[in-house]
Formats: C-alpha cells, sequence, structure tokens
C-alpha cells in the first residue's frame, strides 16, 4: 500500500476542469513536485521525450517517449526503470498547475512519478503573483488553483485552508472534496472518510474517493470497509490495486465473487 499512498498523498488527483479539446496540450518544458519522498521534475522535450529526475538534482533516473494527443497523454518508457507497457494518462492544465489523471497503467512505479499537481520551477514567483492579486478580493477560482500549487510543493496545511475557502462558496463539487481529504493524510483519517463520502455522495463512479477512503479506512483498522473500497475502485478502472493490495484484500475479495 505504500507507493499508493506516497503516489497519491501529493495528490488526488483529478482536478475537474476540463481542458480545451480542439488542440494538443502542450506540456513542453519542465514540471516539479515536491512529495513525501523529496522534489521529482519532469522535462518534456520538443523531440517527443520526456525525461525523470528524482530529486530534482540535474541527475536523469528514467528517460521515456511521450505523445499528446488532446487531452490524452501517452507514456513509453525507454531507460531507467522500465516499464515494459505503455502508460495513458488524462492532462488536465491551468495557468497554475497540470495533473495527470491515470487512464490506464499498471505500473507502479510509472503511477508514482507522475500523479499528482505539478507546477513550473519558478512556482515560487507564480505563487507570490496569485496571492498578491487575492489581496483584499479574492475569486474562489484562485483559492482553489493556489490550493493546488501549494499542494504541489507539499504545503499540504496551506493547502487545505484554501480548500476550505473554496468549499465554503461551492460545496458541491466532488473534486475538490477528494483533493481536501488528501491534504488530511495520514493525521486525520476520520476527517479522509468524512470528504469522501461527501464525495462519493455526489459523485458515485470517483474512483479517487473510493481508492482514498479505502486508504484512510485500512489506517482506521477496518480492513473488510477498506478492501470493499478498494474492489469498487478497480471496478472503475483501478486496475493496479489487483495487484497493490492483494496480499491485504485477496481473502475478502474471494468472498465478493
Amino acid at each position: 500500500m505504500l507507493f499508493l499512498f506516497l503516489a497519491f498523498i501529493s495528490v488526488i488527483i483529478h482536478p475537474g476542469h476540463k481542458p480545451a479539446m480542439t488542440d494538443d496540450i502542450d506540456v513542453t518544458g519542465q514540471w516539479v513536485r515536491i512529495g513525501p519522498m523529496g522534489p521529482v521534475a519532469l522535462t518534456f522535450r520538443i523531440d517527443g521525450m520526456v525525461e525523470g529526475d528524482f530529486g530534482n538534482d540535474q541527475s536523469i533516473e528514467i528517460t521515456s517517449e511521450y505523445k499528446v494527443e488532446g487531452d490524452q497523454l501517452v507514456f513509453n518508457d525507454k531507460e531507467g526503470v522500465t516499464c515494459p507497457k505503455p502508460g495513458k494518462y488524462r492532462i488536465y492544465a491551468s495557468d497554475y498547475y497540470i495533473a495527470f489523471d491515470l487512464i490506464e497503467d499498471n505500473c507502479a512505479g510509472r503511477l508514482r512519478s507522475t500523479m499528482g499537481f505539478w507546477v513550473r520551477p519558478d512556482f515560487n514567483d507564480r505563487l507570490s503573483k496569485l496571492s498578491d492579486e487575492m489581496t483584499g478580493s479574492a475569486d474562489p477560482e484562485d483559492y482553489l488553483n493556489r490550493a493546488r500549487m501549494y499542494m504541489a510543493i507539499g504545503k499540504l496545511d496551506l493547502a487545505r485552508q484554501d480548500f476550505d475557502q473554496y468549499i465554503r462558496h461551492d460545496p458541491s463539487d466532488a473534486r475538490v472534496l477528494v483533493n481536501r481529504a488528501g491534504t488530511r493524510m495520514p493525521d486525520d483519517l476520520q476527517g479522509v472518510v468524512d470528504d469522501c463520502d461527501k464525495a462519493i455522495a455526489l459523485e458515485h463512479d470517483n474512483r479517487n474517493a473510493y481508492f482514498l477512503r479505502g486508504l484512510a479506512l485500512y489506517g482506521l483498522g477496518k480492513k473488510e470497509e477498506a478492501c470493499a473500497d478498494f474492489y469498487r475502485a478497480i471496478e472503475l478502472g483501478f486496475a493496479i490495486l489487483k495487484e497493490a493490495e492483494y496480499e491485504k484484500c485477496a481473502a475478502y475479495w474471494e468472498s465478493m465473487q
């Protein structure tokens, strides 16, 4: 379970704002994220290659091919920690961050290294500018953008405060509730469950809510409920859980057949 927790605490995931569908989204350039395992940089080159730098220390651990078609991106690893099959993700981009939401990928290493929110290397300047613009009177969307930038750089307490502000404006956005739930891990597991309950009530097929609630329930010692949530997440397309949680949930899953 640990590798998935580390992947999604950075986190979770699906922004809920649809990108433009008429043209390919431009992901070229460098994006950074600071998660529980430290900083990571992804550099998308114009020649169709992407370089993964774990540690953001100018050393390249993984080189992959990538291809963008509309709002979807396909990775095909070439060097480093190789994943034998391609991975497909949906791209969500704004002026402040980018995110890759899983469509299909059974490679744990690539999942861990690509999920979550990402920002440009000058994120401090962008955060400062956005905060200045918010002084006095802030649009709810500004709180959401800043929260996701804070998530990208691992400032979860600040992110949660901004999510709180946004949710006061719109308590019916399931994806933002899941985002806020992610900021509560691992110290407020019941809070994670509460946010995911609300998200699932609003959006019954939100696999990220089931997955994250499963993690929290498992941490609370509610194994059967957790495995039921993981099973539901698998049904909704989170196939990698079949392997990731197999030892913990195999007996319970078999009883559900």
